[in-house]
């Protein structure tokens, strides 16, 4: 009986962090009888000085306890958090809003991030954001996936896996009548809410991006990854801003021509990276020369910007893009 009381004692320090995490916090406090009295709930009978001692190693251990003096004693409360509420409210909408997550998915995310905040966090990071008419993955091996091809990229291993895409009947289905897709993967891009694998195609000698959703059956095959001299130069981020929609295109440096209220436009998009300069033709616009993948995605954005933009150089460039607007156009004609 003495050892079923030593053992309850000594699970009363696991059950205090527990308590100042769930109940207390920057303004939040406790006083001892309560704690006393959830100690004994839990079935652990204490006094006030074997609390006190238990206070004072979790301080030791640097969870921070305070005491703060009051009429008539103390309360006590953890005043630090790891993360503050409107952090949380930021991982959670994060969360809530990111398309490659299923919605089954995305809430025991939020669930589970909600308990790093105390109960008096959960009115507030009861955040309404994840909507029934949100666009959400379907596929639930978006982590699995994104762990195998970490462990291919830091094991130097190529991988081998099916690549799918969606059918009319909502089904996902093998590309390739399921024939194995080969790849050496370099890095991982987050785009328009979407995870894609950056591989090399030894079969093209290039670089080649795949949705992560949409990968199955990936296996490491253990040969030594191929591309390592453009792996040495690649950079994800500049990879990922001249690539519109993750769409492959050839790569050409093009110069546009747009209306000074839209100079904000291309530096949001390109940052650093986009060449800007006064057009002293017409002081109503700008110049920027910007490297991008030509693809109809880029020819999208440049028609969502309006009838004042224009691409100006090379001239390949705008006879294609041309072509893709009267190849649209003729889909609307009698």
């Amino acid at each position: 009986m003495a050892s079923d009381k030593s053992e309850s004692k000594k699970l009363a320090l696991l059950y205090l962090q527990d308590l100042f995490l769930e109940r207390t916090d920057e303004t939040h406090f406790i006083r001892m009888p309560d704690i006393l009295e959830y100690l004994a709930e839990k079935n652990v009978f204490v006094d006030r000085r074997t609390v006190y001692t238990d206070i004072s190693i979790l301080n030791q251990a640097e969870f921070e306890i305070v005491g703060v003096a009051e009429k008539g004693g103390y309360k006590y409360h953890h005043p630090s958090r790891l993360f503050d509420t409107s952090e949380l409210k930021f991982l959670i909408d994060s969360i809530a809003a990111s398309k490659f997550l299923t919605e089954r998915k995305s809430k025991e995310l939020i669930a589970k991030v909600k308990t790093l905040g105390s109960s008096f966090d959960n009115a507030t990071l009861n955040r309404g954001v994840l909507s029934p008419k949100r666009i959400k993955s379907m596929n639930d091996k978006v982590f699995k996936n994104l762990d195998l091809l970490y462990a291919a990229i830091s094991s130097n291993s190529q991988i081998t896996f099916q690549y799918m895409r969606w059918n009319t009947m909502r089904k996902l289905e093998p590309l390739r009548s399921g024939k194995l897709f080969s790849a050496s993967p370099c890095a991982v891009s987050l785009s328009d809410d979407n995870y894609y694998l950056v591989a090399f195609d030894s079969r093209t000698n290039t670089l080649r991006h795949y949705r992560i959703d949409k990968m199955s059956s990936i296996k490491l095959t253990y040969e030594p990854r191929e591309g390592k001299d453009i792996f040495k130069s690649f950079d994800i981020v500049d990879y990922s801003r001249k690539t519109f929609g993750m769409f492959s295109g050839q790569e050409e440096t093009v110069t546009v021509e747009a209306p000074n209220n839209l100079v904000g436009v291309f530096i949001d998009r390109f940052g650093e990276a986009a060449n800007i300069r006064k057009n002293f033709n017409n002081p109503d616009t700008f110049l920027v020369r910007i490297a991008v993948n030509v693809s109809p995605q880029f020819f999208a954005w440049i028609f969502g910007l309006g009838k004042d933009v224009k691409i100006i150089s090379p001239q390949s460039v705008r006879d294609e893009f041309v072509k893709t607007t009267n190849d649209i156009l003729s889909n609307y004609n009698p």
